[in-house]
């Protein structure tokens, strides 16, 4: 019986491409890299940091980190905005018994859930430095799962990334798509997901609430 709900952050939770794309361009004025488009950045959106820079530069260097965190991380809070929906989303899992956990390519997942009000709802929270390998591997999800305990009977895994169904086929779970983010319901569905919905909001039938 599912009893356990795991997810993802970036455009499953939370809509953080404009962040994300206002982050490359700034970093890309400060090292003369060329522009990057919406549409580029949403495409590599679910990459772990300096994966994410390789796809759309072809390289990664240390002091991008460096800058990255101590210059741009801080001012892009207020760009992200938690997705319509989730908010009660969350709070009615909970308050149906529900387990939650986040498992995500992000490297600092409980800094960021709190800076956006989320981290409250969630049992575990395991970032991309959390394990040995990030997604499409399973190890993140696997690792939330173990963090959960003997409690965690049957686990969904809610992406919108085909690396997300991939990593939930590989771990065990039943991979859940929500078409928020680069991957289509047709997309998601041919990766191999359990069900497709549009939005989180809209998985609420799945679980009876």
């Amino acid at each position: 019986m599912i009893n356990t709900l795991i997810f993802d952050i970036d455009m499953t939770l939370i809509d953080s491409l404009d962040a994300c794309h206002k982050g490359a361009n700034i970093l890309a004025q400060r090292f003369g890299l060329p522009e990057v488009s919406k549409a580029t950045v949403l495409k590599a959106i679910s990459l772990p940091t300096e994966d994410f820079w390789k796809t759309v530069w072809g390289q990664t260097k240390p002091e991008w980190m460096d800058y990255f965190v101590q210059e741009i991380i801080p001012n892009l809070n207020h760009e992200i905005s938690v997705y319509p929906g989730v908010e009660d989303f969350l709070t009615t899992a909970k308050e149906r018994g529900y387990l939650l956990a986040v498992a995500t390519n992000r490297a600092n997942p409980w800094f960021d859930l709190a800076e956006i009000g989320l981290a409250k709802h969630f049992d575990t929270v395991v970032g991309v430095t959390d394990a040995p390998n990030p997604k499409p591997e399973p190890d993140i999800l696997l690792t939330a799962v173990k963090h959960l305990g003997n409690g965690c009977d049957e686990a969904v895994y809610l992406g919108d990334a085909v690396s997300d169904i991939l990593a939930a086929k590989a771990a065990g779970l039943k991979g859940l798509g929500v078409a928020q983010g680069g991957a289509s319901l047709e997309e998601l569905a041919k990766a191999g997901a359990w069900m497709t919905r549009p939005t989180v909001a809209a998985c609420r039938d799945l679980f009876n609430f």
